[in-house]
């Protein structure tokens, strides 16, 4: 079966990075490499009695008929079903360990034991390590994250699509959770409202801060949401591991002139940004320009401005900062925010997922972003 990755961009990393085989255990990675697939069981835990699951999947350098997984017996059936692409499945025990010795000896078969290894050095565990090192005495281990971020900082049309759903959905469920929520609704009750919401669109919730008033507390409290203060709700949620990262602004009753100046100068700000994305501008300059922009409005004392790629991973490639010279590539999904913490007013902010086009960028679940939600 053919890969759903680029097959030759791998290819072509792992070579610059001197690699043989690249094995990896991250969920975020072991969903990519196989095209969505993650045993549904530790879908969203991994400890179980005295150990963990952990899914080990190694890829040869040009040669991915001989890639291979190993998980639990108990995943075969699924395997199967979902026609995964990896030729072999080899069953272990729960343990982080084991996993790692049985992809030892599938590293020997393949004859690679000599060769140079790239493992997820932050996301491996000790025992994992330590068993590898012991049954690969002869081997080079590296770092894989470069590769696989690189792998991943594309996005195919399909994942895209994705991208367009649940940030659609997530932009969505805020604006109903802020026109519903009712008078003496605490931000515990409103953090309560998007997780409901996320769940009935088929979405694993995953965060929101909520922050109403000038208390500057982001988590979800008995804090109430009170006449005339604004609230923000960024949510964010994931669908078949795709993150959707979203902040929109509210306010019970009607926004201060001070609220509102600050709120269109983090639009402003946005939306100067935004023009400015395209494939081929500088990541640095496009960093540096959001502060500029935020300076302008006049605002910037308590302003601070955040730029990052969004993926399967929050705050993956591209990334932004000063003298950063990586070009934007058309493909790439990147979430640009604006924010402003006054003392008087709270906290003002405004979250957008923009998808990179070739000569501009397409926003992604806009709804709501340039307009307060106003609550009785």
């Amino acid at each position: 079966m053919t890969p759903p990755y680029d097959s030759e961009k791998l290819d072509r990393l792992m070579d610059a990075a001197g690699v043989d085989l690249i094995l990896t255990n991250s969920q975020h990675n072991a969903r990519y490499l196989t095209g969505g697939y993650f045993y549904h069981f530790h879908e969203r835990f991994d400890a179980m009695g005295i150990g963990r699951y952990m899914a080990l999947i190694g890829v040869p350098k040009g040669g991915p008929e001989r890639a291979f997984l190993v998980g639990e017996s108990r995943e075969i059936g699924q395997s199967k079903d979902q026609n995964l692409w990896i030729p072999e499945l080899i069953p272990s025990e729960r343990l982080p360990a084991a996993a790692a010795r049985d992809a030892a000896r599938a590293i020997r078969a393949r004859g690679l034991e000599g060769g140079t290894i790239a493992v997820e050095m932050d996301f491996l565990p000790a025992s994992s390590m330590d068993a590898l090192s012991k049954e690969l005495p002869a081997a080079r281990f590296t770092e894989a994250r470069g590769i696989m971020e690189e792998l991943r900082a594309v996005k195919t049309p399909a994942e895209l699509d994705i991208f367009r759903r649940i940030t659609q959905d997530d932009a969505e469920i805020i604006g109903e959770v802020f026109t519903s929520a009712a008078p003496g609704a605490t931000t515990r009750d409103v953090a309560r409202g998007i997780e409901e919401g996320m769940t009935v669109r088929g979405i694993h919730f995953l965060w929101v801060f909520t922050c109403a008033g000038s208390a500057m507390l982001r988590s979800p409290s008995e804090k109430v949401w009170e006449p005339g203060e604004v609230l923000h709700i960024d949510a964010g949620g994931s669908f078949e591991g795709y993150l959707t990262d979203v902040c929109r602004m509210g306010v019970r009753g009607e926004p201060s002139r001070l609220a509102d100046a600050l709120f269109q100068a983090c639009l402003a700000t946005q939306d100067k940004v935004r023009k400015e994305i395209r494939a081929g501008a500088v990541c640095g300059e496009i960093y540096e320009s959001g502060f500029r922009h935020l300076a302008d409005t006049g605002q910037g004392e308590y302003g601070m401005f955040i730029i990052h790629g969004v993926g399967l991973v929050s705050h993956e490639l591209p990334r932004f900062g000063k003298g950063v010279e990586t070009k934007l590539e058309e493909g790439m999904v990147v979430s640009i925010e604006t924010d402003i913490r006054h003392p008087e007013v709270g906290y003002v902010k405004i979250e957008d997922t923009v998808a990179v086009t070739a000569d501009g960028c397409e926003g992604l679940g806009d709804l709501g972003r340039d307009a307060w939600y106003a609550a009785e």
